[in-house]
């Protein structure tokens, strides 16, 4: 499938200047989804490495998702004033983040990712049953900054700008000049694996002719290889907890802005490996840590039922098979596997454990906040 293009008029439509009055946008999976599957995807011994507990999927080729419709209503809730007044962070000095606006400021993002269409897609191609991390962390978006820096995210316009011969000309001229006076301006993210066991990295700008912007990923012979850049509305799931792997700058574009919705397994009783390493500098922790927490207590308590309705279980079939009658209050058969139940209650103090310090104080590192 081609990539998704999109009209750019009216150009003077920008997504800050979106007022309250507009209607809002309800996720229509017929009119928002311009889904088509992967052509192939890699395995995890492909890169060297055994399957993960939860899925033998690296990632897959860049597959289309996102509808025209849908890409205009993603940018316009990110790039909305309010939006960035309040959940824009700029932590690395060639971009800026987006973080944390769904629900509240994103009603239509919110809806998208946690719609059963979406995740039933992300799920097969991840070959794990797959929900949201957190609210805080669907359509964490990327924007790439340009020579007019951060006045300039805030003057995005809803329409991602056509990559035309004459624009990605006019752009590459001053953002050389840009970069001449600042040597920073288009960092390397350094080798780094992610907080969450799956990601899902969708572009929203207009990539025919972009150089640059692919992921690399480390194999477990020290060999890298590269994950094709996706086009706009394209996607591309990653196994990004558990594979070491770099975002390469793109160039040669009027515009790179990219969305990333991290998930977890819905399943309570698989691994569950999430942290906050790489999201707490750019984070409003109180938000982060409320989400966080419940998260992992939601997961504890599904499991601590499990249990229970495993034990009444058991102990319900012993009563059948060793008492005549039936009754129940005095079963001779071992129900409680001591020891089982001993390893299991360690691993669960294990996970509250991890839980508190998953937001220990921030610290800074080579002059980073940890």
């Amino acid at each position: 499938m081609a990539p998704v293009l999109i009209d750019t008029t009216p150009k003077s439509l920008t997504a800050n200047s979106t007022t309250a009055s507009q209607a809002p946008v309800e996720f229509d999976a017929n009119k928002h989804l311009a889904y088509s599957p992967p052509c192939s995807d890699v395995q995890m011994h492909d890169l060297g490495y055994p399957p993960t507990e939860l899925s033998s999927v690296a990632h897959t080729q860049p597959f289309p998702l996102l509808s025209a419709e849908a890409i205009l209503q993603h940018r316009r809730e990110l790039f909305n004033k309010e939006t960035l007044d309040n959940c824009m962070h700029h932590t690395r000095p060639g971009s800026i983040q987006i973080r944390g606006a769904a629900p509240r400021y994103a009603p239509f993002i919110h809806q998208f990712w946690h719609s059963k269409e979406v995740l039933d897609i992300i799920s097969k191609h991840a070959g794990v049953d797959l929900v949201p991390a957190m609210d805080y962390e669907i359509s964490h978006c990327n924007a790439q900054l340009g020579p007019d820096g951060l006045d300039g995210v805030r003057a995005t316009p809803v329409e991602p700008p056509v990559a035309t011969e004459e624009t990605i000309a006019s752009f590459d001229g001053v953002q050389a000049r840009y970069d001449r006076n600042k040597e920073d301006a288009n960092p390397v993210i350094e080798w780094h694996k992610d907080s969450h066991p799956f990601v899902c990295v969708i572009m929203l700008s207009d990539a025919r002719h972009m150089t640059g912007g692919e992921t690399e990923l480390q194999c477990a012979d020290g060999r890298t290889v590269k994950v094709k850049a996706p086009q706009m509305g394209y996607a591309t799931i990653l196994q990004g907890r558990y594979i070491t792997h770099l975002a390469i700058p793109a160039c040669n574009m009027p515009e790179r802005i990219t969305i990333v919705t991290s998930f977890r397994p819905r399943d309570p009783t698989l691994l569950d490996e999430t942290t906050n390493m790489n999201i707490r500098n750019k984070s409003h922790l109180t938000e982060l840590y409320y989400q966080w927490t419940t998260y992992r207590l939601r997961v504890l308590e599904q499991r601590v039922q499990l249990a229970r309705k495993a034990l009444e279980s058991r102990y319900a079939k012993n009563v059948q098979e060793s008492d005549p009658e039936g009754k129940l209050g005095l079963c001779k058969v071992e129900t409680v596997d001591i020891a089982a139940f001993e390893q299991w209650a360690l691993e669960q103090i294990k996970y509250l454990e991890q839980t508190g310090y998953e937001m220990r104080p921030l610290e800074s590192k080579n002059g980073r906040v940890w």
